[in-house]
């Protein structure tokens, strides 16, 4: 048997996901913290509103990496939230937009901090050029996978 190298690339994807499962885990004990009625999931859900205050299910469900059905219920119980609501899209009467209502757009201003304290515990212990190398390199790979 021929002994081969590692590959460099498997501990670089191995850590992306760790990195991922720890971002979840952060979030998902701030929310326990501050006593939000939410799920980690739904938190996304709203991170998405606040990139666009308006978009279709689909677009949400591509921007958390669910399938649309899996989005359905997420948005469901964040109308009962009053957190977003259902609007007709004027372009297409059979298509429904996701908007955020005041309540959802106050999650913004309560998880701002939150936010604001995960970036300032990283950069206590990396640099901002070492951060900006990263998100170039991970920008790149993201580029380099969706070419396939």
């Amino acid at each position: 048997m021929k002994n081969e190298s590692p590959n460099p690339v498997k501990p670089l994807v191995d850590n992306i996901i760790a990195l991922r499962t720890s971002l979840k885990q952060y979030y998902i004990q701030k929310i326990k913290e501050q006593q939000l009625d939410i799920t980690y999931e739904m938190l996304q859900v709203l991170a998405a509103l606040w990139k666009k205050e308006r978009i279709n299910q689909q677009d949400i469900a591509v921007a958390i990496q669910k399938n649309k059905a899996s989005v359905t219920p997420l948005i469901d119980n964040l109308c009962k939230r009053d957190l977003v609501k259902r609007v007709s899209d004027s372009n297409d009467r059979r298509n429904n937009l996701i908007e955020l209502t005041i309540k959802g757009d106050k999650y913004r201003e309560l998880l701002n901090p939150v936010q604001q304290d995960l970036y300032t515990t990283i950069l206590k212990e990396v640099t901002e050029e070492e951060v900006v190398a990263v998100t170039k390199l991970l920008e790149k790979l993201a580029i380099i996978i969706d070419k396939k």
